[in-house]
């Protein structure tokens, strides 16, 4: 059994990595993709499914015994664990980005900005200064949730995130804006 859980496990990464590259393409306008948010959320629908795979064994008959039902809860607490931040920050990043769209024009290293609130035209002298916000460690789930907090010269502060685009792509249109990193343990906004 846990034999066929890894093959699966194993050939949809591969399958998820492999129609992220046949659909990849140079974009000019982003917008909330089903393909990059599936990507950036995969490996944690997974842990919540194995979790509650392990904690739906305590409900079946009773013939386990309390060895591997302690084994079973303890798994099954320890994958929801690894899980639950991540989608807890999914799902405010999907509520912040939902109607938002992001136009990028490298040649004229500017972005057009449309949020429900208005429409922000982002150039490098509108731009004072950049702050990313990125998660202190590599290694969980939910370290490829960050965002970039933009402070503009009238005051005001917009927030992208990496829900939306590869943030990195905004930075570089950006090269000569003051850039400041700030970590945070789970990258909430």
């Amino acid at each position: 059994m846990l034999f066929k859980i890894a093959a699966f496990v194993v050939a949809a990464h591969y399958a998820v990595r492999f129609f992220d590259w046949l659909f990849k393409k140079q974009q000019r306008v982003y917008f909330l993709s089903p393909m990059r948010q599936f990507k950036m959320v995969f490996w944690s629908l997974l842990s919540f499914w194995l979790g509650g795979s392990m904690l739906g064994l305590l409900l079946r008959d009773q013939t386990d015994t309390p060895l591997e039902q302690g084994i079973a809860l303890g798994l099954g607490v320890v994958l929801f664990l690894f899980a639950l931040p991540t989608l807890l920050v999914h799902v405010q990043y999907w509520r912040h980005e939902r109607e938002n769209a992001l136009e990028l024009e490298k040649e004229t290293q500017s972005a057009l900005l449309l949020q429900p609130s208005g429409k922000y035209l982002l150039t490098p002298q509108q731009v004072r200064q950049i702050t990313h916000t990125k998660s202190s460690s590599q290694r969980f789930f939910w370290s490829s949730y960050h965002y970039l907090t933009l402070s503009l010269a009238d005051g005001r502060q917009v927030k992208i995130t990496s829900l939306l685009l590869d943030v990195e792509q905004l930075k570089a249109l950006w090269p000569r804006v003051p850039c400041q990193t700030r970590t945070k343990w789970i990258c909430f906004l």
